[in-house]
Parts: C-alpha cells; sequence; structure tokens
C-alpha cells in the first residue's frame, strides 16, 4: 500500500514532535538562556532606574527592582529592593519543540534541517524574550503591592506596610507610564507575548522556509491545466462557429 506524502508527513509530525519536546524539557536550561539573556538586555537598558539586576536562575528569570514608598511615618528609608522575583520561561518556549519536530518531519537533508534548528532558535528566542518581558512587566505592575508587604510585615512595621505599599503601587504605574505603557497596555502585550507569539510564530516560521514542500503537497506549485484547456478551447468555439 502506498502512503501519500501528506500522509508521510503527518505519520511523521506525530512521532517527532513529543521526541522534540522531550527534548525540550530535558534542555530546559540551555533553551531559556538566549530569551532570559536578551530580555536582560533590554530590561536593563530601556529601565536602568527600575531594575537592580536580571539573571538567571535554571529555567526562570530571576530580578530585583527598586520602588519608591513616598514618605510614610515609621519607615527607614523611601526606597525599597524587591528582591528574588522570579518568572518561569519555559512556558514561552514551547513554540521551538514544536517548529523543530516540524522541520525534523519535512524531507529535507541534514544540512538544511540544521540551517532551520538556528533559524528557529534565533527568531523564537527573540519572541519568547518578548513574552518574558510583558511577564516581568505584568508582575511588576500588578504584584508590587503584595511584594511590599511582604517585605516590610515581618520586619514589624505593620500598617506603615499597607501605606507604603499604596505608596509603591502608585510609583510603579507611574514610572511604567513615562515609559509609555499603562496597565492595560501591559497586560496585553503580556497575554499576546503567551498566548499568540508562541503558538503562530512557529508555523509561520516553518512554512516561509518550506513553502516548496508545501506546494508539492497541496499543489500550488502550478495552476490546474484543465482550467486553461478550458479558456482556450472556449476561444477556439467563439472563432470557428
Amino acid at each position: 500500500m502506498t502512503i501519500s506524502p501528506l500522509r508521510q508527513f503527518v505519520l511523521a509530525a506525530a512521532l517527532w514532535l513529543p521526541a522534540m519536546f522531550t527534548v525540550w524539557f530535558v534542555l530546559q536550561t540551555a533553551v531559556v538562556y538566549l530569551p532570559i539573556r536578551l530580555a536582560e538586555f533590554v530590561l536593563m537598558s530601556w529601565m536602568p532606574e527600575i531594575f537592580v539586576s536580571v539573571g538567571q536562575e535554571y529555567h526562570e528569570i530571576a530580578y530585583t527592582y527598586i520602588v519608591n514608598l513616598g514618605q510614610v511615618p515609621g519607615l527607614p528609608g523611601s526606597r525599597l529592593a524587591i528582591e528574588d522575583q522570579r518568572n518561569n520561561v519555559l512556558v514561552f518556549c514551547y513554540g521551538l519543540p514544536l517548529l523543530w519536530g516540524l522541520v525534523m518531519a519535512t524531507p529535507l537533508s541534514w544540512r538544511s534541517v540544521g540551517v532551520q534548528f538556528v533559524v528557529g532558535f534565533v527568531v523564537l528566542s527573540a519572541t519568547s524574550a518578548f513574552g518574558v518581558i510583558g511577564a516581568v512587566l505584568k508582575t511588576m505592575a500588578f504584584g508590587v503591592r503584595p511584594a511590599v508587604q511582604a517585605a516590610l510585615e515581618p520586619m514589624g512595621f505593620g500598617d506603615a506596610a499597607v501605606t507604603a505599599a499604596a505608596a509603591a503601587q502608585n510609583g510603579i504605574v507611574g514610572a511604567m507610564a513615562e515609559h509609555g505603557l499603562s496597565l492595560d497596555l501591559i497586560a496585553l502585550l503580556s497575554q499576546f507575548g503567551y498566548l499568540v507569539l508562541p503558538a503562530v510564530v512557529p508555523a509561520a516560521l516553518w512554512i516561509l522556509m518550506n513553502r516548496v514542500f508545501i506546494e508539492s503537497l497541496v499543489g500550488w506549485n502550478r495552476e490546474p491545466d484543465v482550467v486553461s484547456d478550458g479558456l482556450s478551447g472556449s476561444a477556439e468555439d467563439n472563432s470557428n462557429p
């Protein structure tokens, strides 16, 4: 029994996709390395007055940022470092094994496979970094109040911690606004980087890199002969009644 090229591709993809997701999970620290470095460069360059440090802890991005507490009576200072904040980066990188699985299922030379792997890693690392940046900004914008309270209440500041947390929230929102970011825009960018880019970019990138193969599957490489034959036949009939 002869299997069509389309069925061969679907079967190969069904085998390669789980294998690539396994590799992705095993190598998660290496997978998130470049997205974290890109996010670190953007955040530290874009908002140096807010971020103190950005780094990697296994598959997470770890960062410390500064908040202004205002003039709250009873506090030893007006600024506080919110330390050891983390976001899972791997959840933004699931497009990578998706692309690799599709590439492995495509009949290509090993050289072409290697090239597409590298191109995919670079492009998807950039889109993953976009999602990571959105997640960090969302965590700061919507989570600074409980973070400040969690940092101050164990020190015995009580009611002052609540007042300081509200001031820190206003300070972060104001700092984001100076960079052109509203709370609604931050939430939108975060969801776009988490839900849309990791799912859409791998498929679009695979299509762009394997257009010839896709055309061979669906027959887009040329116009059907029957259409041209029908048109020429009509012209002959009209000219020779």
